[in-house]
């Protein structure tokens, strides 16, 4: 039996922090994914409880993608959304390090007096791939565009209670992918979630960042494809 690409999915994106859907262009792009097939969810609300609609009465092929603090969101309803696949990006599946409050409160300010742009661009020595400068120019313009959404991020930063729970209970294949270079959701992180889900599994990004999606999207669309043929080869 011929295996339905997954390109031919509808697509639910949930971006990270001081992201737009941007962040996944040129990994969908790569993929074959039309533009109309996508969806996004915007963090721009405080609390996880307050996403719980955007993952209701999903159509049972769409593909949930999320980024950072978008998979950590999407990773909190795996086990109530309907969804075909789950792919989670740069995940931490745990709640937020208290230790990291200062370090939030401080970009947060720093974006409201300064704008996304110039909060961002002395935080983003750690970015990797074929042309880091071109990534750290797209990723500060999707800051900039995004500023205004900073306080309500943080506060849903802070406040998450860890996904590990609800990964235990997902129903669907579940695929945690992040790079090896990742300082911001180090590789420990993505295997602990991919390892408490029962059809979950991990790939690592070699040589890339937290911004993986941006630094190389052909390799993350090479390991999305090949998860999701090796997942329909035992259908």
């Amino acid at each position: 039996m011929a295996i339905e690409q997954i390109s031919a999915r509808s697509w639910l994106l949930v971006p990270g922090t001081l992201c737009t859907g941007a962040v996944f262009d040129g990994f969908l792009d790569a993929l074959g994914v039309a533009e109309r097939a996508r969806s996004y969810v915007t963090l721009d609300r405080p609390s996880i409880q307050d996403y719980r609609a955007d993952f209701e009465g999903l159509a049972n092929d769409t593909v949930v993608c999320g980024f950072s603090l978008g998979a950590i969101v999407a990773a909190h309803f795996a086990d109530s959304i309907t969804s075909d696949r789950l792919i989670l990006f740069g995940l931490n599946p745990y709640a937020d390090d208290h230790a990291k409050a200062p370090s939030r409160h401080a970009l947060a300010q720093d974006v409201r007096a300064n704008g996304g742009a110039a909060a961002l661009r002395t935080r983003l020595s750690d970015v990797f791939g074929p042309d880091p400068d071109a990534t750290r120019a797209a990723v500060c313009q999707m800051a900039e565009e995004t500023a205004p959404l900073i306080s309500a991020q943080t506060r849903l930063a802070l406040s998450r209670p860890g996904a590990l729970s609800a990964l235990t209970r997902a129903a669907m294949p579940v695929l945690a992918a992040t790079g090896t270079r990742d300082q911001a959701a180090p590789i420990a992180l993505g295997q602990a979630a991919a390892q408490s889900a029962p059809n979950g599994q991990f790939h690592p990004l070699d040589g890339l960042g937290h911004f993986a999606l941006m630094e190389n999207p052909n390799a993350c669309s090479e390991v999305v494809q090949c998860w999701h043929e090796a997942n329909n080869e035992h259908v």
